[in-house]
């Protein structure tokens, strides 16, 4: 089968999604499909994978993404040749395939949207709310099917509008580098007494990883707990002001800042932890705590969507509906309880089975056989959109994103771009 991933970012930017097309593709290879990732921006510096098709587009600032209304002349090509189309994101994806492809689209919904657009932009959670309930469901509905990694997930796109149908199949790794890392860290190796313990967080640096809260909340488990250290795994745009929170509340000594890693040494660096923790309430079916699982560490974080899908509270972790004080009780009442952490860690390795890569493959390539199948996207056809409607959103979506660069004109649009924004009428192709 021939398919084509089409996600608004890829490696070399570290996130969940950059891994989960990775894993994708990875997987899909090995049972004999050819798959071609779609993405747009410049091409890694460490060179990209064979199969990696970039579209030279805008940069968001250092966001790792970019702007662009169309694809190049070789991506409008190549995806037209596609058994299935899988997206990735509900921007610089979705429309974009559906405008190109001849074949079935599938969407995958790895974002809260509402809650990163609230994070991320000027906008109030209530404004962010309203723009989604136009946005999600139009867009998503240019799919003919929506995968939802988790049950609580789904709900929420339900809650949203979204009415195209929502499959759950939820997100998988390859257990093998947590169970059993090639080169385990130690905590002495890392520069941690070896009677401390050790919390953990991977993941971005970024505001709707609420990070902020994360170190307020050890600090509280730090004069409880005064041999309790935290490392953070991971960088993005709050990583300064991460840092200089740290310095102000004085816990420097015991906040461990390591930067990125390649994710195939992440297990290397969770071998050395104790327990998981995130402040997270935005997560949809994180890799980083499935991982955590598989490395056999007890998670403490927030019961919010996503996480409850993941995480059983009392039994592979403590989750709280109060994160302002219930993360602070999790890391005291783990970290005071060696032998709750051991029950917990031995049920965190067995329930890391069910999320393992090979189930996520197999469901989705069996979706992928039943829309190629029905062909939905026969029934309803493609509509070709007027693209000169859209330069003001754009503008205006550039200027929520790039603050400290306002727009001061119009966007440089790029040769493609320009022929498609000549188009004056909608017109339906079947």
């Amino acid at each position: 089968m021939r398919i084509g991933m089409v996600t608004a970012c890829y490696k070399p930017v570290i996130n969940g999604v950059t891994r989960m097309v990775s894993l994708y593709k990875q997987h899909l290879e090995a049972l004999g499909h050819e798959v071609t990732v779609f993405t747009l921006g410049e091409p890694d510096p460490n060179g990209d994978e064979p199969g990696v098709i970039r579209t030279p587009a805008i940069p968001l600032g250092s966001t790792g993404y970019y702007f662009s209304l169309g694809y190049s002349h070789e991506a409008q090509m190549l995806l037209q040749q596609m058994d299935i189309v899988h997206c990735h994101h509900l921007l610089m994806s979705v429309e974009l395939a559906h405008r190109y492809a001849r074949c079935p689209i599938v969407y995958t919904n790895h974002t809260r949207y509402d809650l990163y657009t609230g994070s991320v932009t000027p906008l109030p959670q209530p404004a962010a709310d309203a723009l989604m309930r136009q946005l999600w469901p139009e867009l998503a509905g240019l799919a003919d099917a929506v995968i939802a990694p988790s049950e609580s997930v789904r709900q929420v796109l339900l809650e949203f509008g979204v009415s195209q149908p929502i499959y759950v199949i939820e997100n998988g790794i390859d257990l093998r580098p947590f169970r059993q890392p090639l080169a385990p860290c130690t905590k002495e190796d890392l520069g941690i007494p070896s009677d401390a313990i050790l919390l953990l967080y991977v993941g971005r640096f970024s505001p709707e990883k609420s990070l902020d809260l994360l170190l307020e909340q050890f600090v509280i488990a730090r004069d409880i707990v005064p041999n309790l250290h935290l490392a953070l795994l991971g960088k993005g745009p709050s990583e300064r002001g991460i840092h200089e929170l740290a310095r102000s509340l004085q816990i420097e000594d015991c906040v461990h800042f390591w930067g990125t890693v390649n994710f195939d040494e992440v297990g290397n660096y969770m071998a050395a932890a104790d327990i998981f923790v995130t402040a997270s309430r935005s997560e949809v079916h994180p890799l980083t705590i499935i991982e955590a699982l598989a490395a056999g560490l007890p998670v403490v974080a927030s019961a919010s969507p996503g996480i409850v899908d993941t995480v059983e509270t009392g039994k592979t972790g403590i989750l709280t509906s109060w994160v302002e004080g219930g993360l602070t009780a999790g890391m005291v009442s783990l970290a005071m309880n060696e032998s709750l952490r051991r029950e917990m860690s031995q049920a965190a390795r067995q329930a890391a089975e069910r999320f393992d890569i090979q189930h996520t493959i197999a469901k989705t390539l069996a979706l992928y056989e039943k829309l190629r199948e029905d062909r939905p996207d026969l029934a309803r056809g493609r509509w070709v959109r007027q693209q000169n409607r859209l330069q003001p959103l754009v503008e205006q979506l550039t200027r929520l994103l790039r603050p400290e660069k306002p727009a001061t004109g119009p966007l440089r649009w790029l040769p493609w771009q320009q022929n498609e924004a000549s188009e004056q009428t909608p017109e339906k192709v079947e």
